[in-house]
């Protein structure tokens, strides 16, 4: 699974309800298996652009998307990342890993860097 790119099921919280949502949202698989949990980079539209981290989200070029069976613009949030069980991903759509190897490779350069940055911050 490690690599991989899958429509997942996660949970969010929706300023206009001011509940916590469900939607369908692609998925990079960077880690894991852990008790049945992976670590996965979510991959988002991020329709407002002052959200966007001109550093930690990654661009997706269009040619890449279409590698990967995604069709909108979309970004790697790689200072997302978060656990997701086996269960709540239920179709792979793409291989990032073997597809698009440049890619991959930079999204898990770049969290590794951001996992870093937080040990130095905290130490």
């Amino acid at each position: 699974m490690i690599g991989k790119v899958y429509l997942s099921r996660v949970d969010y919280f929706d300023l206009r309800t001011n509940c916590i949502q469900r939607k369908t949202r692609p998925v990079l698989v960077v880690g894991g298996p852990n008790d049945n949990d992976y670590t996965v980079l979510p991959i988002s539209t991020i329709t407002l652009r002052q959200n966007v981290n001109s550093y930690y989200d990654i661009l997706i070029p269009p040619q890449e998307r279409a590698a990967l069976s995604l069709n909108a613009e979309c970004f790697i949030r790689v200072h997302k990342q978060m656990p997701l069980h086996k269960g709540a991903m239920f179709r792979e759509i793409g291989d990032m890993k073997n597809d698009t190897p440049n890619l991959y490779l930079e999204a898990v350069s770049k969290m590794e860097e951001f996992q870093k940055n937080i040990v130095d911050y905290v130490l």
